[in-house]
């Protein structure tokens, strides 16, 4: 009962905003776990929102770029992969 209740809650939420601003708020959420030095989980941040919109399906090879730089700890490489969604 409750994940269904979260589920059509994400879903309800999703209607009401548009591609541009779900991919803009997903962005300002990985890169503040950026800020302060959570490569990994900042990366993980942006695959997952993208898998939750309908039409922001992302390439693995693109995915592969942002695991590449969260495993090296690449910072500029993994703000470069957040920063590329549009």
């Amino acid at each position: 009962m409750a994940s269904e209740n979260a589920h059509l809650l994400v879903s309800l939420m999703l209607s009401t905003v548009t591609r541009e601003q779900y991919i803009e708020r997903s962005k300002e959420r990985a890169l503040a776990l950026l800020r302060v030095g959570r490569i990994r989980e900042a990366v993980a941040s942006m695959m997952m929102d993208l898998r939750k919109y309908p039409n922001c399906e992302v390439p693995h090879e693109i995915d592969a770029i942002g695991i590449f730089a969260a495993g090296a700890g690449d910072v500029a490489l993994a703000r470069a992969y957040i920063e590329g969604f549009n």
